[in-house]
């Protein structure tokens, strides 16, 4: 399956190498005079596209990706002066070109081509503005602060499965990562180590997202998995600071929903395994209902950002630093309503990894917070 899903991107690959066809195969050398003046005008996306072309490629809407420039402009400029100057990548391609690598729906190096850059200035260009986009965090991603936030949320988690109390849904994954300095041998069409070869070690990040309803993203959690001890999910929840947020009361008797992979606690709330009465069966059935919010949130995230579902290029830290910036990117879209997200130019399917599914039944005692919620919530008719 794996090996047909690289065979239709490649496939991709060739339609779109179709663009740069006219400038590099012209007929007569009077052409090729004229292409070669054509070569140094820069491609602008927003301009020579019409809109269905750009969401195809951009994933947002033209309107929506201008309302993004304009967001990072200010932390993107620098004062070049003399030849640097003219060698400058305009700030609104710096944007476009980080957005469509991380659409991943193409080979970087034709997005690299199609904004008229080197590989090696890509790299630079994504590291650059995913950094200024993650500096933005603590305004996109949040959990809620005012009593007003804390009810609006409640109350359209309740909407939709009549599950009340519940301020954000919890769901865990992997993402990979290679790192720069990995000793594999990038020859001189790769040498900013943007293009994955065979043999190459790669790292994993785990990642686990908060989010409401509207399948924002409300709080990131994104730690380095250690090879020699792999840690459960449920170990990754603890050392997470949400846990310690709702630990010192923070959010005051609310409660966050988790799947059945992680463990049952007083501030996190999973299915019943083996439900005995139809209180339990209530229980289950608004968990499920209400819990596939986070499921949706993560499959918008990961089909937006294909880069998330192959192999995000570079350190450790610029790893993150990117997987924060394509959660705010994210949540830009949610709030915005962007429509592109097109199922036809899926890259890469759901991706949704666990660790240690079974070590993490409820132990005695665990779950008397849950017994006694639905007990009051869901008592038997």
């Amino acid at each position: 399956m794996k090996d047909i899903q690289t065979f239709e991107r490649c496939l991709k690959d060739f339609e779109y190498f179709k663009d740069f066809q006219g400038f590099l195969n012209p007929k007569d050398s009077g052409q090729r005079k004229l292409v070669l003046k054509r070569k140094l005008v820069r491609f602008n996306p927003l301009n020579d596209l019409n809109e269905n072309q750009f969401r195809k490629k951009y994933r947002y809407k033209k309107e929506n990706l201008r309302r993004i420039i304009e967001i990072v402009r200010d932390d993107l400029e620098i004062e070049y002066y003399g030849p640097l100057k003219r060698e400058q990548v305009p700030i609104d391609l710096q944007i476009l070109s980080a957005i469509r690598l991380w659409g991943g729906t193409e080979h970087p190096k034709l997005t690299a081509m199609a904004h008229g850059v080197s590989l090696r200035t890509l790299a630079k260009i994504t590291r650059r503005v995913a950094s200024v986009l993650a500096s933005k965090a603590s305004r996109y991603i949040r959990m809620p602060a005012t009593l007003s936030e804390k009810e609006r949320i409640m109350c359209s988690f309740q909407a939709i499965g009549n599950m009340p109390q519940v301020i954000g849904a919890l769901l865990q994954t992997t993402v990979r990562f290679q790192p720069e300095n990995s000793g594999s041998d990038l020859n001189e069409e790769d040498p900013d180590g943007l293009l994955t070869y065979p043999g190459q070690s790669n790292e994993e990040l785990h990642l686990q997202i908060v989010c409401d309803a509207a399948h924002k993203i409300r709080d990131l959690d994104i730690r380095l998995i250690d090879e020699h001890s792999m840690p459960s999910d449920a170990e990754m929840f603890a050392l997470s600071k949400i846990k310690d947020r709702f630990e010192q009361n923070e959010f005051r008797g609310r409660i966050l929903l988790g799947s059945e992979i992680v463990r049952c606690s007083s501030s996190l709330y999973t299915p019943v395994r083996f439900p005995r009465n139809q209180s339990e069966e209530l229980y289950n059935h608004a968990h499920s209902t209400t819990y596939a919010s986070a499921r949706k949130c993560l499959s918008l995230l990961m089909s937006r950002f294909g880069i998330l579902g192959t192999e995000i290029m570079g350190s450790h830290g610029s790893a993150k630093q990117t997987i924060t910036a394509l959660s705010i990117l994210h949540n830009m879209a949610m709030e915005w309503a962007d429509p592109s997200i097109d199922s036809e130019l899926h890259v890469s399917p759901y991706k949704s990894t666990f660790f240690n599914a079974m070590s993490n039944a409820p132990k005695s005692g665990e779950d008397n917070n849950r017994k006694q919620f639905i007990k009051t919530h869901f008592a038997s008719v």
